[in-house]
């Protein structure tokens, strides 16, 4: 009996046991951190998200078809984008708040302040972490690891690779881990990489890996590690994230920028968006990723909502926040502006209140006084009139991309004029396209006009070449934009000018160069064996953005000749000698547009 019921007792325990661990598969693991065992249960997370703000940290404002009627608004700023990421917190319980890179570069808040009015700002707004952009390493290394000493949350980016001994080791990370509704969510960084080393400013000593290995590298990891809600924080584009998407397995969402697309559906007020807020898209394993960015220069605050069950997306909605201010401005018959008020205002709202992609927002008042403390000085200096544009001097990069622009960009010809007149040593001036930021309108042009135009810590570059070597850098920049390079590579001069004709190979795409004679003004043809004087910036100069040749002339010759002129000074200047001589700016003359003729290929995926 002994024996049995010792038998029994065993069989007993046995079976608590089985019961016990039929129980614990049936309602999921031990560990509430192990993401892996929760196959059906479902968590909801909201992303806020912004892009490409450049430093645009002030209100601006956008003409909108409103009612059927041109309606101009108060748009974006900072103060907005706090004020509505705090309201839509205080509305969902699992909030990330991110920032797809290039937070500085563009306006005299960063001319003035080099980061720092930027890093108070998004500090008191609260970011969980924020890719590291290409504009991020405008100005070296030693300027983005000070700015990220400056900055309350992490920067991330899993293809950038630095020694131990350069100051930027240690400063950020590939990813970060977040806790979300007691889930771990992974977080990834990305850096676009052949823009970066081309157009940007990184030393030597800084490595750009392939984005898609990295980032699938960086997947692995996590997922070993347990953690299966992934989300991409890159700064890679649109259309490139789109197609990473489909190579990563376990890949969720991606939060995007560096291409400054608006997404969502805004062609009834008047604007162009290019594609569905948020794009859905599918990663390696054919489950759902959820693409969004937030166009740029903080006018839009996204608002991603994902679903997840277990460990994939079940699905993902939200909207793009257009950030509008409380007053509105129209022109009567007669040509005189009004403030919208009265019966106009409240239809007006109505309108405002039926689509949620359009939020009137007060600004955070605790944001906005950060600002209001560098404002006094950037207003002061940049509403200083300088001169009058005579004519709207429009801007687009590559020609013909524009009805109205067939043989490309107004302004930024008038640019290399600047630069060649501000530099009596130079035979040419070429300026590239990227380097330009904003048309010119017609009227008054002030400081903020200049360093809007030209925002980067550039200088005039002298750099003695040969006819051939010429027209082989201006080939080169051109064939940066064939091989998916920027397209603000594409060049314009002043004194030289030439045919292009995109659907040729690489070396046959520019022909017939002229050469104006700065004593003569008289065009001839460019001459191969002649050495001249080119002026460009300096940022070009180093061989980027696709200007291999001025690289390598350097090298084969010795280094060219920086002459420390401020770009943005020097366009400063230009203008105000017009001004002293009672002229205006002005469009180059026909003569004088560097492209005589383009001819576009018919290829609309290769940006030429």
């Amino acid at each position: 009996m002994r024996h049995s019921t010792r038998f029994i007792d065993v069989t007993a325990k046995l079976l608590i046991v089985l019961l016990l661990l039929a129980t614990t598969f049936l309602t999921g693991c031990a560990d509430d951190d192990c993401d892996e065992c929760d196959s059906n249960e479902e968590i909801s997370m909201t992303i806020l998200h912004v892009n490409d703000v450049h430093s645009h940290l002030a209100v601006d404002s956008i003409d909108l078809t409103l009612d059927d009627v041109t309606t101009e608004a108060e748009l974006g700023g900072m103060a907005k984008v706090a004020a509505e990421i705090s309201a839509l917190k205080a509305e969902h319980d699992n909030t990330l708040v991110l920032h797809a890179g290039d937070a500085v570069q563009g306006t005299l808040y960063y001319t003035l302040f080099k980061g720092e009015a930027d890093a108070e700002v998004m500090n008191a707004i609260g970011f969980d972490a924020m890719a590291i952009g290409n504009h991020e390493f405008d100005d070296g290394d030693e300027w983005l690891a000070d700015f990220i000493d400056l900055l309350d949350f992490p920067l991330l980016s899993a293809n950038i690779e630095v020694p131990a001994d350069n100051v930027l080791s240690g400063k950020y990370e590939p990813y970060k881990i977040q806790t979300v509704g007691g889930k771990k969510v992974g977080i990834i960084g990305l850096t676009i990489a052949g823009k970066t080393e081309e157009s940007s400013q990184p030393s030597a000593d800084v490595t750009f890996n392939d984005e898609v290995t990295s980032v699938q590298e960086t997947v692995a990891t996590l997922v070993a590690a347990g953690v299966n809600k992934i989300v991409l924080l890159s700064h890679y584009g649109y259309q490139n994230s789109i197609a990473l998407a489909s190579q990563i397995p376990e890949l969720d969402v991606i939060i995007d920028g560096d291409s400054h697309t608006l997404l969502g559906d805004f062609s009834s007020y008047g604007l162009t968006s290019s594609g569905d807020y948020p794009t859905v898209a599918q990663n390696a394993d054919g489950e759902m990723v959820c693409i969004a960015q937030a166009w740029e220069y903080s006018k839009v605050l996204g608002e991603l909502n994902v679903t997840f069950a277990g460990d994939a997306v079940k699905s993902c909605q939200g909207t793009p926040h257009l950030l509008l201010g409380e007053t509105f401005i129209r022109t009567d018959d007669e040509d005189a502006e009004y403030t919208v008020s009265g019966d106009g205002l409240t239809t007006l709202e109505a309108t405002l209140a039926a689509d949620p992609q359009l939020t009137v927002v007060a600004d955070d008042t605790a944001v906005a006084a950060i600002i209001e403390t560098y404002a006094a000085q950037v207003d002061a200096l940049g509403e200083t009139e300088i001169g009058t544009a005579a004519e709207a001097l429009n801007h687009i990069r590559v020609p013909g991309q524009d009805d109205t622009l067939p043989l490309g960009s107004d302004i930024a010809p008038v640019v290399a004029k600047a630069f060649y007149d501000q530099d009596p040593n130079a035979d040419i001036s070429i300026q590239n396209a990227g380097g330009v930021r904003i048309s010119v309108p017609a009227g008054s042009i002030t400081y903020d006009t200049a360093y809007t135009l030209l925002p980067f810590a550039n200088t005039l570059f002298e750099i003695e070449m040969y006819g051939s070597e010429i027209k082989q850098v201006l080939e080169d920049a051109i064939e940066n934009i064939a091989q998916g390079g920027s397209t603000g590579s594409f060049p314009y001069c002043y004194a030289l000018r030439y045919d292009v004709d995109a659907t040729q190979e690489y070396g046959s795409r520019v022909s017939n160069l002229e050469f104006k004679d700065r004593t003569t003004g008289t065009y001839s043809d460019l001459d191969d064996t002649t050495l001249y004087v080119v002026v460009t910036n300096n940022y070009i100069a180093a061989g980027r953005d696709g200007y291999d040749t001025f690289a390598t002339v350097q090298t084969e010759r010795g280094e060219g000749i920086d002459t420390y002129l401020d770009y943005a000074m020097s366009f400063v200047n230009y203008v105000l000698d017009l001004t002293e001589a009672d002229e205006e700016v002005e469009a180059l003359p026909a003569a004088d547009h560097p492209i005589k003729s383009y001819i576009a290929t018919e290829d609309t995926d290769d940006s030429l």
